[in-house]
């Protein structure tokens, strides 16, 4: 069991790293294609959702509690942003710096947890935030260096690892009591709603070829109902920190499929900068684990 919950973990990290390189390969503008992917995601999740709590026994059956389904729209909002704001970075920057960039949140996580609830960081985990800056600040100086206009693009990947913290943490609070399947298809369709809501808002055009629909719907298989879905799964089941730490490996494999397919050389700053910036991370989670680890436990 435990070797197949790490290996529908790692097929998800997988799915995940896939997405940098469809959207690159899509001609529309990048709201359609985003809007089309969760479009075609709900099309796929709710019914399976539907059919699957059809057949479950009533006694496993627990009612979708309003805090949850509230918590799970939430989340669905951010993760509205966090997809739409990463898509977005990639017309500015490079695949490579937009998934490193996007990492960073669990030194957000830790940022928010001394703002918001006053815990102050350890030793480790400032220590970690600051390699883990140092390494993005390489990144945004090299990207700099290729274009200016890559900075924006850096900063958009930064804000939607920022919306990325939020999702996450709703998701790890909602899943210790809702299954995988509804709370995707909430989350999902939450997403879809905002993302083509923005897209008539914005007066982008709706209408796409055949290849762009292709596109989104690779994107809507491999990178959402694969990919967030597996890992949706693998935070109601596994510790954060093992989650946390895998999704470590992405920026690597999604620079790995940039090059195969894309032929797109990472420059060496942005190889630098990422080496460090992940080193980083990978402190701060490993302190901010131990750290809840230390606190004990209280029954309510």
């Amino acid at each position: 069991m435990t070797l197949r919950r790490y290996a529908l973990l790692a097929i998800g990290i997988i799915g995940l790293s896939t997405a940098g390189v469809f959207y690159k390969l899509a001609y529309a503008p990048v709201l359609a294609i985003v809007a089309y992917r969760m479009l075609f995601a709900v099309a796929i999740i709710v019914p399976f959702a539907l059919v699957r709590g059809q057949v479950r026994k009533p006694a496993d059956h627990v009612p979708l509690s309003r805090s949850d389904a509230v918590a799970s729209a939430i989340a669905g909002v951010l993760f509205a942003l966090d997809v739409t704001l990463w898509a977005v970075s990639l017309q500015f920057t490079s695949v490579s710096s937009a998934a490193l960039l996007v990492s960073m949140d669990p030194v957000f996580v830790a940022l928010l947890a001394a703002v918001l609830f006053g815990e102050r960081p350890t030793l480790a985990m400032a220590a970690g935030m600051a390699i883990a800056v140092a390494g993005a600040t390489i990144i945004t100086i090299g990207d700099f260096h290729i274009s200016g206009r890559a900075l924006w693009g850096d900063a958009l990947a930064l804000a939607a690892a920022l919306a990325e913290t939020g999702y996450l943490l709703l998701g790890r609070h909602v899943r210790r009591r809702v299954d995988t399947l509804r709370y995707v298809s909430v989350v999902y369709s939450a997403c879809a709603i905002c993302v083509w809501i923005a897209l008539v808002a914005s007066g982008v055009s709706m209408h796409i070829t055949a290849h762009d629909a292709a596109v989104a719907l690779a994107l809507a298989i491999c990178a959402t109902v694969i990919g967030h879905t597996l890992v949706s799964k693998s935070l109601g089941h596994m510790p954060a920190a093992v989650v946390a730490i895998a999704f470590l490996s992405q920026p690597i494999i999604t620079a790995t499929l940039a090059f195969i397919v894309l032929h797109q050389l990472v420059a060496p700053l942005t190889a630098l900068g990422g080496s460090i910036a992940l080193a980083g991370i990978g402190v701060v989670v490993v302190a901010n684990e131990r750290s809840v680890a230390e606190v004990p436990s209280q029954t309510v």
